[in-house]
């Protein structure tokens, strides 16, 4: 039986929830649809998580990847 669910891929696994929501963040205001996997076991018993993983579809994972892979932008500092 198909679903009509689009596959997703994972292009980043973080150790930490922060970073996880900092970079779904980041994705999500450049206009990329993202998923945390496994996020709500990792909050409730992080030890029987595997880390948090974050997905994207195919088509976008090669921009996401690229986003993240820039880093933050520094303010300037007057």
């Amino acid at each position: 039986m198909q679903t009509n669910e689009p596959e997703l891929v994972t292009i980043r696994q973080f150790g930490d929830i922060s970073e996880a929501l900092m970079a779904e963040g980041c994705l999500q205001a450049n206009g990329i649809e993202c998923f945390l996997a496994d996020l709500n076991i990792a909050r409730v018993d992080w030890p029987l998580s595997r880390g948090i993983r974050l997905q994207v579809s195919p088509e976008d994972a090669a921009e996401a990847i690229a986003l993240l892979d820039e880093g933050p932008l520094e303010e300037p500092v007057d």
